[in-house]
């Protein structure tokens, strides 16, 4: 069974208060570092990463990992996360932001889509027009750090 959002719905549970989307950054830093990881060691470093349960505590984006990791088809990936959202009753808005949030971001890494588009603009895209930046400034931060941890190891 297939589930449907219509954009309403999707466009409501989207929204939350501004410190629930202050803590949805944590799941972006979380979803940066499995990005670099990927694009670095390719997918199967994410899915290494990932059985660190303690530093990657969401059941929801182990599974989504493993399954962009094990299944090429990227539709059937998507139609599986997004029927695991529309099947939880009783979310909380900020969850079902890092649910979303942790679906197209895995699926855009699946894609190989460019980094820079990812956490610039489809990841900030989810947070809406007032909080965006915020996103973006994480990823600058996030990028300067592994600089900065690459250029200390030298």
């Amino acid at each position: 069974m297939q589930y449907v959002m219509s954009a309403d719905y999707f466009a409501q549970r989207l929204q939350c208060p501004r410190d629930s989307k202050r803590e949805s950054l944590e799941m972006a830093r979380q979803l940066m570092e499995l990005a670099f990881a990927a694009r670095q060691d390719g997918l199967l470093k994410m899915d290494e990463m990932i059985s660190d349960q303690a530093r990657y505590p969401d059941p929801f984006l182990r599974k989504a990992v493993s399954l962009v990791v094990e299944f090429s088809n990227l539709d059937n990936v998507r139609d599986v996360l997004y029927n695991y959202i529309c099947s939880t009753k009783h979310i909380a808005n900020n969850q079902f932001l890092n649910q979303v949030m942790i679906t197209e971001t895995i699926l855009a890494i699946g894609r190989s889509e460019s980094l820079e588009y990812i956490f610039n603009y489809l990841v900030p895209s989810l947070f809406g027009i007032e909080y965006d930046t915020m996103v973006v400034e994480a990823y600058r931060d996030f990028k300067k750090q592994l600089l900065n941890e690459r250029t200390s190891g030298l």
